[in-house]
């Protein structure tokens, strides 16, 4: 093996050294004829320029390094919101402030610290610039109305709500003051936007809740604890029970001590009794099942004291109101009532 790897090593040694007296006569390197001069001025001029090439781009990567790292710009990265065909949001990922673009590549606003887009049709977007709120138009991302105002809302059927000097009012497109309901502004306070011609307002105290139309007139007085829109419904709750009514004010469902819940995908109101069984009602408050099962649960007892007390059931199943079938571990069954007491 040693002397396998001393052949090895003087044959490679040969070969090299081959290889490099190949080389030094291609270049010229031995050959002291006027051919051989300018071949090695030849070689030796074009290694300079490739020495002088490598230099050259060495010294323009290290200073677009250091340009780099002292160019903040080169830091911020921004997703885009699409906004309309003619303008983008760009929301900085590292803090920055985001900016809306137009189609051209025009920055159009600058400084912007969030933004919140309209409802429905209107073209209005609500923005911050870290010390006021105004609108721009989301269509061609220019200002419509200068941030001056410390709190506002989005736009809703043509108008949108702001905080004008401590009070609630709502302006149109161009910033004039459409309705004033002479409500002051509340902090934490949220809303204010118009469903159904109808928006929910606080009274004074903001206590208590109602509606006004788009003239600024109470549709529902200030009286209840709470409103919840529910596309062409509205949900009152007057802090015991819960009502339904439509868009034009009529009761589609009374009062009643409960829950409700819309289900426009399949036509039908839910309301959640006091007792907790439920009800179905068409959209008009007509009643489509007294007593509405929703889910079906089946129970398993295993216990030693119900078995001693041959009350023992491999599932119990709700068939009904106060009426449940109970199968035995043997295969059949019996039905109870509530009280357990067998029917």
């Amino acid at each position: 093996m040693k002397r396998a790897l001393i052949l090895f090593w003087k044959g490679l040694t040969r070969f090299l050294s081959a290889i490099a007296d190949w080389f030094t006569v291609i270049l010229g390197m031995k050959d002291d004829s006027a051919y051989g001069k300018i071949l090695r001025r030849i070689v030796g001029t074009c290694f300079t320029l490739m020495v002088l090439l490598g230099t050259s781009a060495a010294v323009v990567g290290t200073y677009e390094g250091i340009a780099g790292a002292f160019n903040d710009d080169s830091k911020v990265f921004y997703d885009i919101q699409y906004l309309s065909r003619n303008a983008n949001y760009y929301i900085s990922e590292c803090g920055e402030d985001g900016y809306v673009e137009n189609a051209d590549g025009k920055k159009t606003i600058t400084g912007i610290k969030w933004i919140n887009k309209p409802l429905g049709f209107d073209s209005l977007v609500c923005y911050s610039d870290g010390e006021k709120r105004g609108y721009f138009n989301l269509y061609t991302g220019n200002v419509a109305i200068e941030p001056q105002y410390a709190h506002a809302w989005i736009f809703s059927e043509g108008v949108a709500a702001v905080d004008d000097e401590g009070w609630i009012k709502f302006i149109d497109g161009t910033g004039k003051v459409v309705i004033d309901p002479r409500i002051p502004y509340y902090p934490g306070a949220e809303g204010y936007v118009f469903h159904n011609k109808h928006c929910v307002v606080h009274k004074d105290r903001r206590d208590r809740f109602g509606l006004i139309d788009k003239q600024g007139n109470w549709a529902l007085e200030p009286e209840y604890f709470s409103i919840i829109p529910c596309d062409t419904f509205w949900i009152l709750d007057n802090g015991k029970e819960r009502s339904v009514i439509t868009d034009n004010m009529q009761t589609v469902i009374p009062f009643f001590t409960g829950s409700v819940m819309i289900s426009l995908s399949d036509g039908t109101i839910i309301a959640t009794m006091e007792d907790h069984t439920m009800k179905t009602f068409t959209l008009k408050g007509e009643v489509i099942e007294d007593f509405c099962i929703q889910n079906i649960e089946a129970m398993t007892y295993d216990t030693e004291e119900l078995q001693a007390a041959g009350l023992s059931y491999s599932s119990i199943e709700a068939i009904g109101a106060d009426l449940y079938f109970c199968k035995s571990n043997e295969g059949g069954g019996v039905l109870l009532n509530g009280k357990g007491e067998k029917i």
